[in-house]
């Protein structure tokens, strides 16, 4: 059985007869008695002891008995007081009562059974206060483990949401993203039929067909890098490129597609400067602005879409991007529709958020173009025109474009090999074929493997005679392999890296690795990056 504490009591009175005879009644039942003298002492071995009961009297030299009352304020509602006096009258009894005394008590004590009984009272009932608090604390307890359940809870089901609407838009991309590619492969099977047919009949083949055959395939690398950017999974290569050039060619998409009785006007600055990034994102930026006007826009009288890019002054605290080495371009895109409520502006960017009506909107664009202007260092900002309608401003810390580079300077680079040996490992027979003729057309010798194992191999046996590994991405750990094959051999070929993967792992020395290359890839991206790494001073790392 767990040992019972003694109770402690503390009885402060200036009489020494009244201290003694206090302290047997009491010792008699098995408490334990404190004594002390005056207010002051009491004062002393109460915060050094910490009593289970106060019994004080309330005239004694030093500290009075109201004055100690007064100084334990922050702890009598606690402690059981009982005030016990001789002198006095109803007054003083208030007064104590006021300062927490729970009993009070005229001298003399009659009977030790008086004495007992309000002690007893004292102690019950600061005994179930304590139990009411512990009672208290554990509900509160209770009510915290069961709103972090709900909580918990609120938040699987909140996932649970989301993961159903984002089945949802997958479903929904997915079959635009057919659409779009059986469009695509049908311009490609026609086009390639032409140039078979014109092969055959022993005449050239018609240019056209040939541009077709690319522009389509360009169009479809385009459609994957939209749709992974979309999920978050794009790797993606930054270069620097001339904000005017990105919108022209996304406002010639934007007129071609926006319906012809919405008025598309557009301004831009001569030089509104340029970015470091994907022209690809900031033109999706604006198509994604540009898609939201045209479906405010339903319904209304005079619809029209005004679009401005300008190298904005940096006078305006809103707008001002903190950078000193960069000028501030604003981006513009405002339409006449009916507007957005004030209390919905600040909620433009949540995902799922849309003031569509039901099943026309899924509540993302906005959500994904604000993701991309972020990865830009820039601002996504709203607000409603007076004569109705919403404008939309994208600022963005833009370096000066700057004078047109000479000729020279434009000039492609050189992609064309110089008869060094390249060994391909590459799983996909028509992928090894298709990249083997380029490099054979660009000037080089490539050597087949079909895996990373007879890559392995033919490293053993040719190291010597290799200058580049080109290599699909495959499964975890291949490109490491060949690295260590690489190294084992002594040899002083570096590596290419041809990813079909979204985002590729890179967990391999970058040293070895020379270049990442997204597939697809045409043959002058291929030859720069092959050229790249082949003319760095050494080639090891």
């Amino acid at each position: 059985m767990p040992e019972t504490r003694t109770t402690t009591v503390l009885v402060v009175d200036d009489d020494a007869f009244v201290r003694a005879t206090t302290g047997t009644v009491l010792t008699s039942r098995g408490f334990e008695v404190l004594q002390a003298g005056n207010g002051l002492e009491g004062l002393d071995l109460f915060r050094s002891r910490r009593p289970d009961l106060l019994i004080v009297d309330l005239k004694m030299p030093v500290m009075n008995g109201l004055d100690l009352l007064s100084h334990l304020s922050d702890v009598i509602d606690r402690v059981p007081v009982l005030v016990i006096s001789g002198e006095g009258g109803l007054d003083e009894a208030v007064k104590a009562l006021r300062l927490g005394a729970w009993d009070y008590l005229v001298k003399p004590i009659v009977s030790p059974t008086v004495l007992n009984h309000a002690v007893d009272k004292a102690l019950e009932r600061a005994a179930l206060i304590r139990e009411n608090e512990e009672y208290r604390l554990g509900l509160e307890r209770q009510v915290q483990q069961r709103t972090l359940e709900l909580q918990k809870a609120n938040l699987e089901l909140e996932h649970q949401f989301l993961k159903q609407q984002k089945l949802g838009i997958i479903g929904t991309i997915a079959g635009g993203m057919a659409h779009d590619f059986n469009n695509i492969l049908s311009s490609v099977v026609f086009s390639a039929e032409l140039v078979r047919g014109a092969v055959e009949a022993g005449e050239p083949p018609d240019q056209e067909d040939l541009d077709r055959i690319l522009r389509v395939c360009q169009r479809g690398t385009s459609l994957i890098r939209s749709v992974l950017h979309f999920t978050g999974k794009m790797h993606e290569e930054f270069t620097r490129f001339p904000i005017r050039d990105a919108m022209l060619e996304a406002l010639e998409i934007i007129r071609g597609t926006t319906p012809q009785h919405i008025a598309i006007e557009a301004s831009l600055d001569p030089d509104p400067g340029a970015l470091f990034g994907d022209p690809v994102h900031l033109q999706q930026i604006l198509m994604n602005l540009t898609n939201n006007a045209v479906h405010a826009l339903a319904g209304s009288p005079d619809p029209r879409i005004v679009i401005t890019v300008r190298r904005h002054s940096d006078q305006d605290p809103e707008l001002l991007v903190t950078d000193p080495d960069s000028v501030l371009t604003v981006i513009t895109v405002s339409d006449n529709g009916p507007g957005i409520p004030d209390e919905d502006l600040s909620r433009l960017c949540e995902p799922f958020f849309t003031t569509k009506p039901k099943d026309e909107g899924t509540g993302l664009g906005l959500f994904v173009t604000q993701k991309i202007v972020k990865t830009l260092r820039g601002k996504l900002l709203f607000s409603g025109n007076e004569a109705g309608g919403l404008t939309v401003r994208v600022c963005l810390p833009a370096t000066p474009h700057g004078p047109a580079e000479s000729p020279e300077a434009a000039a492609p680079p050189e992609i064309m090999g110089c008869g060094e040996r390249i060994l391909v490992v590459e799983s996909d027979p028509e992928v090894r074929a298709a990249t083997c003729s380029c490099l054979t057309r660009l000037g080089y010798e490539p050597i087949q493997a079909d895996s990373p194992g007879r890559g392995i191999e033919t490293i053993a046996a040719q190291s010597s005679r290799l200058d580049l590994v080109l290599t699909e991405d495959g499964t975890a750990g291949q490109v490491e392999e060949l690295c260590a094959a690489l190294n084992a051999a002594g040899s002083q070929a570096c590596v290419v890296l041809a990813s079909a993967s979204p985002t590729p792992g890179l967990a391999f020395r970058p040293g070895r690795v020379c270049r990442v290359i997204s597939k697809p890839v045409d043959m002058g991206s291929l030859g720069r990056a092959l050229r790249h790494c082949l003319s760095r001073p050494s080639r090891k790392m």
